[in-house]
């Protein structure tokens, strides 16, 4: 069982494969993302918040290749092979990585700010975004509760700088620390505890 599941009951499976995770999580956030994506009527959200990477694509590609050799050096130094799969794991973390950023930090507050205002647009788009990782994952509440103050954080720091590609970056960063490798490895690597 991985770290974050919550145990086995007659009922309740764990997800313990990479296309497990692929199929539950993945499909899940990608048509969440794509669906609010649909809903906007104009490309106005996106444009402020890409700006600083339009402005300067090179630095923030740079830093998600010292990112990703941080990566392999840490599976290396765990005795982690770098496999195919060990190499598509690192990319799924960066898909899901943009597709909840996209959804839950920017599109969905701005969907809900309307009728609820800005703060609790927030805490009730990241309180979704911890409550879908309990049923997707089906991680242990602790750790939706953690996955939900993590989020909270995300949006601060977008509220402040206004740079998603940042925030991609620093969640693509958190993920890989906390799963560095996919659930059917033979030796799960732990990330910090």
């Amino acid at each position: 069982m991985g770290r974050l599941q919550r145990d086995y009951s007659g009922a309740t499976l764990p997800v313990s494969t990479f296309v497990q995770v692929l199929y539950r999580h993945g499909c899940t956030m990608g048509f969440i993302a794509v669906t609010l994506i649909c809903l906007q009527s104009t490309p106005d959200p996106f444009q402020t918040v890409v700006s600083d990477f339009s402005a300067r694509p090179s630095t923030y590609i740079l830093a998600t290749l010292s990112a990703i050799g941080f990566f392999c050096a840490f599976l290396v130094s765990k005795g982690v092979p770098l496999s195919r799969t060990q190499c598509l794991w690192i990319v799924y973390l960066l898909y899901i990585s943009m597709v909840e950023e996209i959804a839950f930090r920017l599109l969905l507050p701005l969907a809900l700010e309307p009728s609820t205002g800005f703060l609790p647009a927030i805490v009730l788009s990241n309180f979704l975004f911890a409550l879908l990782h309990y049923f997707t994952l089906r991680w242990k509440w602790k750790n939706c509760v953690l996955v939900f103050l993590g989020g909270m954080g995300l949006s601060r720091l977008l509220e402040n700088s206004g740079d998603l590609a940042l925030l991609i970056l620093v969640h693509f960063v958190a993920t890989f620390l906390n799963t560095p490798s996919q659930p059917d490895h033979s030796t799960i690597v732990k990330g910090p505890e």
